[in-house]
Order: structure tokens, then sequence, then C-alpha cells
């Protein structure tokens, strides 16, 4: 598994989380550097960035006959390297909201351990201070309130 992030916190936390290779996208082409780390590319890659480098990205290192799936919504239109999706055969999906059968395989995932939840519990009273984390990008995962 690899993440690819701007944010070098972000990637040290997808590390500890268990993946086997990260890149910031700001320090090179991460498309380049992920397709020669797995010889070709990857087989699949969910965009959840809501930026159009990183749709052209991860485009770009999605591999012959892989799937890149579109989550995040940036503004404005994605051109889309034609010659090169026909050319690898590459699947584009865009999804909101997965099907039965992508619940039952997600959950899957996860009673094989293939998932791991980081979430962090505050009480109500700390809203302030994981407004302001957020603002800062300070959270790297989840916070989740606690109501007393």
């Amino acid at each position: 598994m690899a993440a690819i992030d701007i944010d070098d916190g972000k990637l040290a936390h997808a590390k500890a989380l268990g993946a086997d290779l990260t890149f910031n996208a700001k320090a090179g082409d991460p498309a380049a550097a992920l397709k020669l780390e797995t010889g070709g590319g990857a087989h699949g890659v969910l965009i959840t960035a809501p930026s159009l480098i990183a749709f052209k990205q991860g485009i770009g290192m999605t591999r012959k006959h892989g799937t890149c799936a579109l989550v995040g919504l940036p503004p404005g239109e994605f051109p889309v390297p034609l010659f090169d999706v026909v050319a690898n055969c590459i699947t584009i999906r865009g999804s909101f909201v997965g099907t039965r059968e992508d619940m039952a395989e997600a959950l899957d995932f996860a009673v094989r351990g293939k998932v791991k939840a980081d979430i962090e519990l505050q009480p109500l009273s700390e809203i302030n201070s994981i407004f302001m984390r957020l603002e800062h990008g300070d959270v790297p995962a989840r916070v989740v309130l606690k109501f007393n």
C-alpha cells in the first residue's frame, strides 16, 4: 500500500498505519516515483483530494489495466489524458457512494485486519481547540467527540 500527500506529518501517520511506500507530492513526481518503486504503478488508485493536480497524478500512477477511482471533487473540468488511458486500458471510476457489494468488500477488509481506524476521542469541552487543530492541519486522522 502506498500513500501520497503534501504533508509529511500525514505521510508519517500513514506509514505508522502500515503504508509500505510514502511520497510527498511536493517533492518531485509521485507518479514516476511510484511506478519506479512498484515496477509499473498501482493496480488501484483512490483519489480523495479535491485537486486537479492530484487527479492527474493519480491517473499517472495507475498501471496498465488498473483502476483509478475519483472521489474528491475539484472545481472546474478535468482534462483526461485520453491516449494514456486508452493505450494502457485504465478504468476511471467516480463515486460518491459505494454499492452493497463495495460495503461487503470494505467490511471484509476490516475483518481481515487490512483497515486500521485511528480515532482520537475528545470531550465536547475541547471543541474549540479541535477546530483550531483542524484549521492548522494538526489532526492526523479523526476526532470523535464524547458527550457526557
